[in-house]
């Protein structure tokens, strides 16, 4: 099996170094020559962490035809905000039976990469799934390296359509036994981890990153007073849930379930995550934290709470002051529901859970 990795910053690194460690065939691509230089020098990647060594590459190279010739899997490990514009270009590269997996793809990645490749022409067979969060806990370190930190115990995956998830989940499980298949492409997409941390952390966090300030992200940037907005955020998210029928996000279950810390709130969670400890903060403001989670995490979270009717006032401030701070608006070049055309998709799952509900009560009143 042959993979072609997309993106060769701390994620697309590992997922290379970690293929070529189990004897896969792996294309890397990156946009930036200056980022792919070094590991077309030595011919591979040179890891430290859970996975020790220096592991070969097939292909690197920014060559998007070359890179996804003849492959089985492709890898989207770029920011989110970036899956538009690959879609658009990978186009007209791609074959059919070709598995795409985003890692992660935020909220409806598999959607809006589906979307975007049917509208320049794909309407052969494509399997489009995404994962809830990475695989690994990385950091990129200078020329052709990488350190993995952590390899997550489990991570939810789905496909879109999610007909197609146990059919990609096949193909994938001896190779990454970390994937636990979701059936409901709702279910997973909603549990965005990155788009609850993130945003919200680096906003109360904004004057110590604009001046530069040396501080760990996790360990000393989520006190105990900003878990309590992560909290509310949350509270806010599971109301969109609780309409939909879906499982409530709780994210000291997914740290339990990802890095076995068993916790009972977001404070105590994130301090007891080892992998966190020594992870530091952005030293600027605008950072993939805003410029990716706002738009793909909390942008359409909001328009999927207005299209139900549902008030969430602190993700709404989040996106907002983060417009702010970083000059952009994020509403404007977010997803949103109508954008994707996902109404009908929305409809149909409030009408399967109303279903669910009248058939409950109905055995009651029978009883």
């Amino acid at each position: 099996m042959k993979f072609c990795i997309i993106g060769a910053g701390n994620g697309g690194r590992a997922f290379a170094a970690y293929l070529s460690s189990n004897g896969y065939q792996v294309n890397l691509y990156n946009r930036t020559f200056s980022r792919i230089i070094d590991i077309k020098k030595n011919g591979g990647i040179s890891v430290l962490g859970e996975i020790k060594g220096n592991y070969p590459c097939n292909l690197v190279t920014q060559d998007l035809k070359e890179a996804v010739k003849n492959v089985d899997i492709i890898l989207i490990v770029v920011p989110a905000s970036a899956h538009k514009d690959i879609a658009e270009k990978i186009a007209p590269y791609l074959s059919p039976d070709q598995i795409i997996l985003l890692n992660p793809g935020r909220t409806f990645g598999a959607v809006e990469f589906r979307h975007t490749i049917e509208k320049k022409g794909v309407l052969f067979p494509i399997f489009i799934a995404e994962t809830q969060t990475l695989i690994f806990t990385s950091r990129q370190l200078k020329k052709n390296k990488v350190k993995i930190l952590k390899i997550k115990n489990l991570i939810d995956f789905a496909a879109f359509p999610d007909k197609d998830t146990f059919f990609v989940y096949d193909t994938l499980k001896e190779i990454f036994p970390q994937l636990n298949p979701v059936d409901d492409y709702l279910k997973m997409t909603l549990n965005n981890i990155g788009m609850l941390l993130h945003p919200t952390l680096s906003l109360l966090n904004a004057g110590a990153m604009e001046c530069g300030k040396n501080f760990k992200f996790y360990a000393e940037g989520a006190t105990t007073r900003i878990c309590e907005v992560l909290e509310t955020i949350q509270l806010e998210l599971n109301k969109i849930c609780k309409i939909l029928g879906l499982n409530q996000l709780n994210f000291s279950k997914w740290v339990n379930k990802s890095y076995g810390v068993k916790m009972n709130n977001i404070y105590n969670s994130i301090q007891n995550i080892k992998a966190y400890e020594n992870i530091n903060a952005p030293n600027k403001l605008i950072t993939r934290y805003f410029t990716e989670d706002v738009p793909t995490g909390l942008v359409p979270i909001s328009s999927l709470a207005k299209f139900l009717g549902v008030e969430t006032p602190i993700i709404d401030s989040v996106i907002n002051l983060s417009s702010i701070l970083c000059g952009k608006d994020f509403r404007k070049e977010g997803r949103t529901i109508h954008g994707l055309g996902l109404e009908e998709l929305i409809k149909k799952q409030i009408t399967k859970e109303l279903s669910i509900e009248l058939g409950e009560k109905q055995k009651i009143l029978i009883q």
